[in-house]
């Protein structure tokens, strides 16, 4: 009962003078709640999958993967202001400075709320104008009505979701992961349980899929809004003051982590768009199971790593040098361990899964699963360098290097998806990771960790002021920040 006492205390922000016993303490804890919410992530992904390809059909499975793919593209409209505010208010905390917090918060609000509309109605539009089939693919030329329909409500959907984001990114540079965490594994629980009902008794459209899939989510982070500023009421109360180099701070970190949420969506979501233009609805829905079911393995490394990066923003801000180094080596040897068993399980037991598990059928299309298998290993060994990079002021380096692999991806994915089609697809993944990342990462981040250790001398190898750090931001390419 002490220890569960003393763990209400932590996140209470009491009862703990040393600040970095405290951090190591709410980093458990978020890891803890972290690996709760992935793994009901992956409990809901994992049921989704097989549940809306049967509900939906061939089709509009595939036609679902488009639409939620082309709305993932609103959240780029964020220019990466959550990245930046998580920083301004971790370090505004770190000087006990509520008006520079209030303002922080305020100012990133505005600027995501008008940010997503413009977004979403430019959307909108051009889903108007331009034809199905040219967003689309031949397939789905006639499904104009269709897409006209489900669009106008999922896109007021996704803008509702990524203004209630800005709750995420505040609660992080208050090393509150927590609160996010449990919020969204109870989300997914309840988006669990609403899609069976939704799949198994009736014959589901698209739109009733997305509000299922994203509704908990919304409301979930607006509770956490609600409960942040019952704690912190200074957030609401008072002037607003906004900083302008706080806000030039969430500026130039936004921009930069808008290239890598860039960057990502292309990953995520271009291999489908290739194979969708270049292939069949088959070869589709073969390459988006086949790639989904590696985030799967991909979302389970994100227990260690996602909430790494506040404590990392935390502990540049504190100068706390050698907490950050244990952690980098911890995380190091925990991360591959955990990516070479992935990766076995995927190749061994990946295609049965999908065909007896999901009762999916490949049709010969094993080896799709195979490369993705190896694929996954690769991928989160360079995860690894994003994370540790980002956390280390480098995140125009990796946004650099993220942007030239996704391009690679694509070029490798046209000549190769007309001859081989989703294993086609498949491979030019796994050839773009080995050809980019998995080469230049480690030598930028031994370079990077020889640079912080002589511009510290001493026993400290980070033990610069935050202003000195943002000083030496110019070292590699340019401006240099932090992400998550």
């Amino acid at each position: 009962m002490l220890r569960i006492k003393q763990r209400i205390q932590i996140l209470l922000g009491k009862g703990v003078g040393d600040h970095s016993i405290r951090r190591t303490n709410l980093l458990r804890l978020a890891v803890v709640s972290n690996g709760i919410s992935k793994l009901s992530a992956i409990g809901l992904q994992g049921l989704a999958i097989p549940l809306v390809y049967r509900a939906l059909g061939t089709h509009n499975f595939a036609l679902y993967l488009l639409l939620t793919a082309a709305l993932a593209t609103l959240a780029l409209l964020q220019f990466g202001v959550g990245p930046g505010l998580t920083q301004a208010v971790a370090k505004a905390h770190a000087l006990g400075d509520h008006d520079e917090e209030r303002g922080a918060f305020v100012s990133a609000f505005l600027f995501v709320a008008s940010m997503s509309f413009l977004g979403a109605t430019s959307l909108l539009a051009l889903i108007r104008v331009v034809s199905p089939g040219a967003l689309f693919g031949p397939n789905f030329a006639g499904d104009r009505a269709d897409i006209i329909q489900t669009a106008d409500v999922v896109v007021l959907v996704m803008f509702l979701f990524m203004l209630a984001g800005v709750v995420d990114s505040v609660l992080a540079g208050y090393q509150e992961q927590v609160a996010t965490n449990l919020g969204t594994c109870a989300a997914n629980i309840a988006s669990t349980i609403g899609l069976f009902a939704l799949c198994h008794r009736l014959h589901p459209s698209i739109i009733q899929v997305v509000l299922v899939m994203y509704g908990g989510g919304i409301l979930s982070r607006l509770m956490n809004l609600l409960l942040l500023f019952a704690r912190r009421p200074y957030l609401v109360r008072g002037h607003v003051r906004v900083n302008q180099r706080n806000f030039r701070l969430m500026m130039r970190l936004g921009l930069a982590f808008w290239f890598v949420q860039g960057a990502s969506v292309l990953e995520q979501h271009g291999g489908t768009y290739l194979v969708a233009h270049v292939s069949d609805a088959h070869n589709t829905d073969i390459f988006g199971v086949a790639y989904r079911a590696t985030c799967l393995g991909t979302a389970s490394v994100g227990i260690l790593t996602q909430p790494l990066w506040p404590a990392f923003t935390d502990a540049l801000a504190r100068s706390d040098s050698n907490w950050l180094r244990r952690a980098i080596e911890k995380v190091r040897h925990v991360l591959i361990s955990v990516a070479a068993v992935l990766g076995f399980l995927m190749i061994t037991i990946g295609v049965w899964g999908i065909e007896h598990i999901w009762r999916i059928n490949l049709t010969g299309n094993h080896w799709a699963v195979y490369i993705f298998g190896v694929y996954l290993f690769t991928n989160l060994w360079t995860h690894f360098h994003y994370v540790v990079l980002m956390g280390l002021e480098r995140v125009w380096t990796v946004a650099g290097v993220i942007l030239l692999e996704n391009m690679a991806m694509l070029l490798f994915g046209v000549v190769s998806v007309p001859h081989f089609g989703a294993v086609g697809m498949a491979g030019a993944y796994l050839l773009a990771n080995i050809c980019v990342p998995a080469l230049v990462l480690p030598q930028i981040l031994s370079k990077r960790i020889s640079t912080i250790a002589r511009l510290a001398p001493g026993p400290s190898s980070v033990n610069l002021h935050p202003d000195e750090l943002n000083g030496t931001k110019e070292s590699a390419m340019g401006i240099e920040s932090l992400q998550p």
